[in-house]
C-alpha cells in the first residue's frame, strides 16, 4: 500500500488550529533548553577555575587577593564565597548562614525559567489531547448533519477528520517527551551546580574556622 509523504508545513497545516500553539511551545522548550545549558556550562567552568585560585589564597592566608577574585566574580560562587570572608573571625554557624543565604539566591537565578519548561512538559499534551477532541468533535456533528439529510459522510471525509486528530495527539506527545527530555538534562546539571556550591561553603567554613584558630 502506498504511503503519501508530506511536508513539515502540510502537516502543522493538516493539523489543525492547536498545532499553532504545540508549534510555539516546541520553540520555547528549544529556546529556554539552549539557554540555560550556555548558562549552565559557563557557571561551571567558572566554579573550576575559581574555586583551586580560591582556597590557594585563603591557605596561603591572602585574604585580600582571595576577596579580590570574589569581587571578580559579579555573581555565583564568588559572591558566596565573599559573604563568608566578610564573616572572617566570626562562629562556623555564623558563617555558613550568611554564605547559605548567599546561595539561596544564586539558586534560584539558576532555576530560573525552569518553571517554563514544566509547563511545556505539561501544556503540549494537553494541547494535543484538546485539539484530538475538537476534531472528533467536528467529524460526528459532520457525520450526525450528513445523517440527518440522508447523505451519509464518506469513508474519506471521516478518515480525514480522524487523521487530524491523530496528528495532533502525536505533536503534543512529542513536544511534551522534548520538553520533559530537556528539563530532566536541565534539572540534573542545576542539581550539580547546586552541589558544588554545598561542598565550597562546607570546605571554606572548615577552612575560616582553622584559620582563625591559628596563633
Amino acid at each position: 500500500m502506498p504511503v503519501a509523504f508530506t511536508s513539515a508545513w502540510g502537516i502543522l497545516l493538516k493539523g489543525g488550529p492547536m498545532m499553532w500553539p504545540i508549534l510555539l511551545l516546541s520553540i520555547l522548550a528549544v529556546t529556554v533548553g539552549v539557554e540555560k545549558f550556555l548558562f549552565l556550562n559557563n557557571t561551571s567552568k567558572h566554579i573550576q577555575k575559581f574555586k583551586p585560585r580560591f582556597f590557594k589564597a585563603v591557605r596561603e592566608g591572602r585574604m585580600k587577593d582571595a576577596l579580590g577574585l570574589c569581587e571578580d566574580e559579579s555573581k555565583g560562587l564568588g559572591l558566596v564565597c565573599k559573604a563568608g570572608l566578610m564573616k572572617f573571625g566570626s562562629s562556623p554557624e555564623l558563617i555558613k548562614t550568611k554564605m547559605e543565604e548567599t546561595a539561596g539566591f544564586e539558586i534560584h537565578a539558576l532555576k530560573e525559567h525552569l518553571e517554563l519548561l514544566a509547563f511545556t512538559v505539561n501544556a503540549a499534551p494537553l494541547l494535543g489531547l484538546l485539539g484530538t477532541t475538537t476534531a472528533l468533535c467536528v467529524v460526528f456533528h459532520a457525520a450526525q448533519m450528513r445523517s440527518d439529510a440522508l447523505s451519509p459522510l464518506a469513508l474519506g471525509d471521516m478518515s480525514s477528520g480522524v487523521w487530524q486528530a491523530l496528528l495532533v495527539t502525536c505533536a503534543g506527545l512529542a513536544v511534551g517527551i522534548l520538553s520533559f527530555a530537556v528539563y530532566a538534562f536541565t534539572a540534573a546539571r542545576i542539581n550539580d551546580v547546586i552541589a558544588a556550591f554545598e561542598q565550597t561553603i562546607s570546605e571554606t567554613v572548615g577552612l575560616l574556622e582553622g584559620m582563625s584558630h591559628e596563633p
